[in-house]
């Protein structure tokens, strides 16, 4: 009886496994007892393992109704539907947020990044039992993120990979880039990478630290600046053997304070856009805010939604910034 009841939950084991793997990606038979044996040694295939292997996928398309296809020119199963199989069912809070997601990343975008975020979702789906995923389909997708399904500046696939690979190696990087102000042609760049992220507009950027710039400009060195990756130049990207520190190096930190007018502040609702923000709001109704930056031509960006709801009272380097917006907006508007 022992030796049967063994043999009996091998076999569901190993069943289980192949269901695991193929729900991996499609598999040729070869990989496949390969696989199993790694796992449950020589005994989870022994003699005549393509007739059990066989046998075994016979026996899930019987109990549970999983379909498999075998595509004889790569000669690799795959898992098309679980059938009954269900491995996962979720509370109905994490139903709404796959709802969520699923609305927020659809089927179609481009979006590096988006398709494994897609591939994830069907994945989870395919786990679900059949009434949930019923269930699924019906939900109203009540929230989304609006997310871009498309990068508006073309990133070359080259040029994405070095950067992933030197934010995954922790290694300095170096690459030519053309800013909206290098009005001579791109500098070369050195930098500390430290992350990829896509904006809502789909603009991808690389989150960095600046070590070295040639020729020299404004920036400082050890500032924090975020490079759109599309305007990196292709075959220019280089991994240098560097490897970061275990600390991010500190950009320079500059004291904030802005003043809101009553009517952008009197709901005392203000938005917090900086580290360490404290707001004071007064009995006008305006509001001073205090915080600390360490990207001003970013703050510019993000104070400038205000228009002219918002005076900037420090810093200094932060107050001639919007001078100089102000006279160039002038100089536009001006009759």
């Amino acid at each position: 009886m022992g030796g049967t009841r063994r043999s009996s939950w091998l076999t569901f084991r190993r069943r289980l496994l192949l269901v695991r793997l193929l729900l991996r990606g499609a598999a040729t038979k070869e990989a496949l007892i390969a696989a199993v044996r790694a796992e449950l040694g020589d005994e989870g295939y022994p003699a005549a393992a393509e007739s059990a292997l066989k046998h075994d996928l016979d026996a899930l398309k019987a109990e549970y109704g999983c379909v498999f296809s075998f595509q004889r020119r790569s000669g690799c199963y795959t898992l098309e539907h679980l059938g009954d199989l269900a491995l996962l069912d979720l509370p109905d809070e994490c139903m709404e947020a796959l709802a969520f997601l699923d609305a927020s990343f659809p089927q179609g975008a481009d979006l590096p990044g988006h398709f494994g975020v897609r591939n994830l979702l069907e994945r989870l789906l395919l786990l679900l039992p059949a009434s949930r995923r019923r269930e699924h389909r019906k939900r109203r997708r009540a929230m989304s993120f609006q997310i871009a399904t498309s990068i508006p500046g073309q990133v070359d696939p080259k040029v994405l990979a070095k950067v992933k690979r030197a934010v995954e190696l922790r290694q300095e990087l170096e690459f030519d880039y053309l800013s909206s102000f290098d009005e001579h042609g791109p500098r070369r760049h050195r930098v500390a990478p430290y992350g990829i992220y896509f904006r809502p507009e789909g603009h991808g950027y690389l989150d960095a630290t600046l070590l070295d710039v040639i020729p020299g400009g404004n920036e400082p060195r050890h500032a924090a600046i975020s490079y759109r990756l599309s305007r990196m130049v292709s075959g220019s990207v280089v991994i240098l053997p560097n490897v970061l520190p275990p600390e991010r190096q500190q950009p320079p930190s500059y004291a904030l304070r802005y003043r809101l007018v009553p009517v952008v502040a009197r709901r005392r609702d203000v938005a917090t856009y900086f580290p360490e923000t404290r707001i004071t709001y007064h009995d006008d109704g305006s509001a001073t805010v205090t915080a600390t930056a360490t990207n001003l031509w970013q703050a510019r960006q993000i104070l400038l939604r205000y228009g002219t709801g918002c005076q900037v009272l420090e810093p200094p380097e932060l107050v001639e910034l919007f001078r100089a917006t102000a006279r160039g907006l002038n100089e536009i508007y001006s009759p």
